[in-house]
């Protein structure tokens, strides 16, 4: 493993760590009502967020020992060393759209948009397949958290008033 790539993935696993170590300190801020005996709402999120921890410490004490073993960084970064940042981009506006457009146009069309960024993201350049299984998989999803599970997911006030 290259030195720079070592050292942007023990980054990753400190995040990680962290990301986990919050995790478990805002879970022991949940309320526990005395008629849970043993299961809680805290038993989930304290076990993710341990897994969290302890696999992003992993991670970075796997990539601090690559850094090690790769020697000194190089002078300069070469171009496959360069990080593509048009995948990373269209994934983050569409994750960024979903929080802002959830509530006036629902989840159907936010998934969907993201859905079909993700591919793209992944290197998918068949739009018009990519947007027809963005679609299905929002319905499916949609139709699967609400009438199965019966959860409440906005349908967007833009189409369809309030709800």
């Amino acid at each position: 493993m290259k030195r720079g790539a070592a050292a942007a993935e023990l980054v990753l696993g400190l995040g990680i760590a962290a990301l986990g170590a919050f995790l478990l300190w805002e879970t022991g801020e949940i309320r526990v009502s005395p008629v849970y005996a043993k299961v809680g709402p805290r038993v989930i999120p304290n076990l993710v967020g341990g897994i969290m921890t302890a696999l992003g410490l992993l991670l970075a004490w796997q990539n601090w020992r690559a850094m090690q073993a790769a020697g000194p960084a190089p002078s300069r970064a070469s171009a496959e060393d360069r990080t593509d940042w048009l995948p990373i981009g269209a994934i983050a506006i569409a994750l960024i759209q979903q929080i802002l457009l959830f509530e006036l146009l629902g989840f159907m069309p936010t998934a969907a948009i993201l859905f079909y960024c993700v591919a793209y993201g992944f290197g998918s350049r068949r739009y018009l397949r990519d947007a027809l299984i963005a679609i299905a998989i929002a319905v499916v999803a949609y139709v699967g958290f609400v009438h199965v599970l019966g959860l409440n997911l906005p349908a967007g006030s833009l189409f369809f008033g309030e709800d």
